[in-house]
């Protein structure tokens, strides 16, 4: 009976225009009755299934309200993965990416890599109810170097997937194996990547570090990835701004994704300060 209510409660939200201000917050009162309940069911207007914790999650509010959580993100890796093409998702949560791009892409080839361990058992969970078997999913750390074990710092239940490698929370760190994305593409005998999305909560210059074979390749991939000057700041040895050096170092053209999946503003120079979600294309590449 929840689940119906919830489900008839969304339906109803979605019709509301996605720029129409204030809709978000119409989704949050919505679900407000709602927020205690463990775990939270939702499905999203591409007719995937998540288990997420709870109603509370921002993800969960998101699918709810806006039937898809990072509606733009998803459309611009879809617009760059080919149909037989190769999908990696690194810091992939639980799936919300990932699960509806393999239903748009069901001849790609999709790999999930998620470190924290729990997380990782809810996208498992996940892929299995969706039916993706095509999906790959792992569990570990990436980062610049291989079979290395490093402290890793979980998240309270309120900032649920914001796991990260820089000390937050005042929280102890568990240990957790890290891999770099070379070796682990060469053990799984991947070679060619059409689109990588990188979502680690600041530490994507690690992740980069770990690609370089992959970055020098003769078809290197469109690397998508979220900036936000506090995250990079708080993780050792870097500073803001410094992923998006070393992609413009390896020759990529970086482009900030507007609302409605616009990459109509080229970037000269890394960003230092603020955030944005951020498209690096290969120069060899044409735009879609």
């Amino acid at each position: 009976m929840v689940e119906l209510a919830i489900s008839t409660l969304s339906a109803a939200v979605r019709l509301i225009p996605d720029r129409l201000p204030g809709k978000a917050r119409v989704g949050r009162m919505l679900l407000r009755p709602f927020l205690s309940r463990r775990p939270a069911f939702l499905r999203d207007r591409a007719g995937c299934t998540f288990v997420l914790p709870s109603y509370a999650e921002p993800m969960a509010q998101h699918i709810f309200t806006f039937g898809a959580y990072e509606r733009d993100t998803q459309n611009v890796i879809l617009d760059f993965l080919s149909e037989k093409g190769t999908f990696i998702d690194v810091g992939a949560n639980i799936g919300t990416l990932a699960i509806p791009i393999a239903k748009a892409r069901p001849r790609a080839s999709i790999i999930c890599i998620e470190a924290d361990p729990d997380i990782y058992r809810l996208l498992q969970g996940n892929l299995t109810r969706n039916e993706c078997e095509h999906v790959q999913a792992l569990s570990c750390v990436v980062g610049a170097t291989d079979d290395q074990l490093i402290p890793f710092y979980r998240a309270p239940e309120e900032k649920f997937g914001m796991g990260s490698l820089g000390p937050q929370f005042c929280t102890r760190p568990i240990i957790l194996e890290q891999r770099s994305l070379d070796a682990i593409l060469a053990s799984i005998n991947i070679h060619q990547i059409d689109v990588i999305k990188i979502d680690v909560e600041g530490a994507e210059k690690s992740v980069l570090q770990g690609a370089q074979r992959l970055l020098a390749s003769e078809r290197p991939p469109t690397i998508i990835f979220e900036f936000m000057d506090w995250a990079e700041a708080r993780i050792p040895h870097q500073q803001p701004g410094d992923a998006q050096a070393l992609l413009f170092a390896s020759g990529y053209r970086l482009f900030r994704l507007e609302r409605g999946g616009w990459m109509d503003k080229e970037l000269l120079a890394p960003m230092r300060s603020g955030f944005g979600m951020l498209v690096a294309v290969p120069p060899q590449w044409h735009l879609p």
